[in-house]
């Protein structure tokens, strides 16, 4: 894995976080830049060990930078708050927004090709920046994510517990109609989503998979229409296509609505980075490894995905 090239710290009224960041040498334009959400018990270090984003950023000519979020006492694992205090200017995704802008001024980032991904909670995260803030990320990837606001409650026992149990009250469509409500202000302008799942996830279990696109659909639904429900856009794909992964996984890939929704399930994988590089260097705080080799590449589907888009 790829050293990075720079760290720093940011905080303001509604939060604060270090990180580091990694832009490929010798170009005198703007970068493209992937703010890149480590999940819960995992730190930069060990995400771009597995991920090798870095890696893939040289090679590929934009910058990826990378937040670390401090272990709370009532987030001992470390987890993006994606259940609580998750709006357009509040919380962590206002501070991350402001994370980003403050690392502008130090490295030429194109405003007009910024993106997030994330795995675990980073991914749930990446989804509710992507909703919260439409006219700041192009496009948004999500790692073995959740549907915005995927829990009825802010209580954390109860959101851990919605992701490996289905909720009664669990309702991606109104999910979506919430997401649409704190894009409010997009000037109709969508926001395109890839999304990867292992259907063997113990951790965020598969049915988070159509939760996800069925919210993301209708939050499309009203930015597109300004908020005339149904709209056109659709969980139900319109290619389909698979593969296997040499001496690994099986998997399906989806498209949907013009190729701006896009999601893989890859069939045996548990909770994990498919295609990531699983050594002792790429461990969480708990020990175990999320990632998981013998899936498709999803550093490389996520980059080839983002980089389509441009927020004008």
């Amino acid at each position: 894995a790829l050293a990075p090239t720079g760290s720093g710290s940011y905080s303001d009224a509604n939060g604060g976080f270090s990180s580091v960041y990694y832009g490929p040498p010798g170009r005198q334009t703007l970068y493209s830049v992937v703010l890149a959400l480590p999940g819960c018990l995992q730190n930069p270090a060990n995400f771009e060990a597995g991920t090798r984003c870095f890696e893939d950023a040289e090679a590929n000519g934009y910058v990826v930078v990378m937040p670390a979020h401090p272990v709370l006492t009532l987030d001992p694992k470390g987890c993006w708050q994606y259940w609580t205090d998750h709006y357009r200017g509040r919380g962590e995704p206002a501070a991350l927004v402001g994370l980003l802008h403050d690392l502008g001024r130090r490295v030429p980032l194109d405003a007009t090709r910024t993106y997030v991904a994330g795995l675990s909670s980073g991914a749930a995260m990446a989804v509710a920046l992507a909703a919260d803030y439409p006219d700041v990320f192009a496009a948004a990837a999500s790692g073995s994510g959740t549907e915005y606001q995927p829990c009825s409650t802010d209580d954390i026992g109860q959101c851990y517990l919605a992701l490996t149990t289905q909720q009664f009250d669990q309702d991606p469509t109104a999910s979506g109609q919430a997401a649409f409500r704190a894009s409010a202000g997009s000037g109709g302008k969508t926001i395109p989503v890839i999304l990867f799942q292992g259907d063997a996830d113990t951790v965020v279990a598969p049915f988070n998979l159509p939760q996800a696109l069925t919210s993301i659909a209708v939050m499309n639904d009203g930015i597109a229409s300004y908020g005339r429900f149904p709209g056109t856009w659709t969980a139900t794909p319109s290619t389909q296509d698979g593969g296997v992964v040499p001496g690994g996984y099986a998997y399906n890939h989806y498209t949907a609505d013009n190729g701006q929704l896009d999601w893989t399930i890859v069939h045996g994988m548990n909770h994990a980075w498919s295609g990531g590089v699983a050594d002792a260097s790429s461990n969480a705080s708990d020990g175990n490894n999320y990632n998981d080799p013998k899936g498709p590449d999803e550093t490389a589907a996520f980059r080839a995905f983002l980089m389509r888009f441009r927020r004008l």
